[in-house]
């Protein structure tokens, strides 16, 4: 067969297959929801498991609002023509509540759209209410990414919510159940002490950097168990954060989550910490097994 011809039939069998590949929704999906009104600057960490079959979609919308940790059973259908997600009505604690425990719950649908690249799937979208509720309902959007690591950074949270059974509210616990076998067996990640310091200031700055060429690593970063950076990507600029130390603890440990291992695995990150004028440089590596941690301790004989 000739050469060009068989180039061509390779090309157009390729072409077929691509975008039955890249159109498909099964999965986990993680993100936050940020909601669409002035002023409002909560969020909702999320994990959507969907299972797709044909034009079919069911599964469960996970997530972490205010002080609640809530699963929601979810229908819709994707429209693999359109790369179109839509999310069929379900309830979702309405962004105007004062706390998640005790907050009202409002009805709301969604609508996706799939974008695939080299180095991820996005599923970017917004939950609106229904028409008669639309006024004082904002919408909320939605950035998701597609997960490998079926026990994403939501469930660091949802274990701190669980252990502590003093203030976990029994409904969060009974919704939560699904979730604590997996919890139980070792499927949060272990930490990695990276470095232990003790510092002198009570404020600290830190400043993440991709560690060598830029390969895509994308982070969250916990503090002590509690998300204070959502996934964001490793690059030349850094990621800042300033935390505040809780005097009253022994330590704090600053987790650095990795939600991929990039092009070149592990996770690798720089971490430039600052307390007051001294500098330090810390090496940080994450895989899906276990997030670098760097302990700090407060000098106490320091104001």
């Amino acid at each position: 067969m000739d050469k060009c011809l068989k180039f061509f039939l390779l090309i157009s069998v390729f072409s077929w297959y691509l975008p039955v590949f890249s159109q498909n929704v099964d999965g986990h999906w993680f993100g936050t929801g940020k909601i669409a009104a002035y002023g409002n600057h909560d969020e909702y960490l999320t994990e959507l498991v969907l299972r797709q079959t044909g034009k079919k979609i069911s599964g469960e919308l996970n997530y972490y609002f205010k002080d609640g940790y809530f699963i929601t059973p979810i229908t819709g259908t994707y429209y693999a023509e359109k790369r179109q997600l839509l999310l069929k009505d379900f309830e979702l604690i309405h962004p105007a509540a004062a706390t998640a425990r005790n907050g009202f719950t409002t009805i709301m649908n969604g609508e996706f759209l799939l974008r695939v690249s080299r180095t991820e799937s996005i599923l970017s979208g917004t939950l609106k209410s229904d028409p008669a509720h639309r006024y004082t309902t904002p919408a909320i959007n939605f950035l998701l990414t597609r997960t490998s690591d079926t026990i994403p950074a939501i469930l660091e949270i949802v274990s701190d919510l669980i252990i502590d059974s003093v203030n976990l509210n029994p409904a969060i616990a009974i919704a939560a159940a699904p979730l604590y076998k997996a919890i139980t067996k070792d499927s949060i990640r272990s930490k990695s002490i990276a470095r232990e310091l003790t510092v002198n200031s009570s404020l600290i700055k830190l400043e993440f950097y991709d560690s060598g060429e830029i390969d895509y690593d994308s982070i969250s970063v916990f503090m002590n168990n509690k998300m204070i950076l959502p996934k964001s990507m490793l690059n030349y600029d850094a990621l800042k954060l300033t935390i505040h130390l809780d005097e009253s603890r022994d330590y704090t440990d600053i987790s650095m989550f990795a939600n991929n291992v990039g092009l070149v695995p592990p996770n690798s990150a720089v971490l430039i910490l600052y307390d007051g004028d001294k500098r330090y440089e810390i090496e940080m590596n994450s895989d899906f097994k276990q997030s670098a941690t760097i302990r700090l301790r407060k000098n106490k004989t320091s104001n």
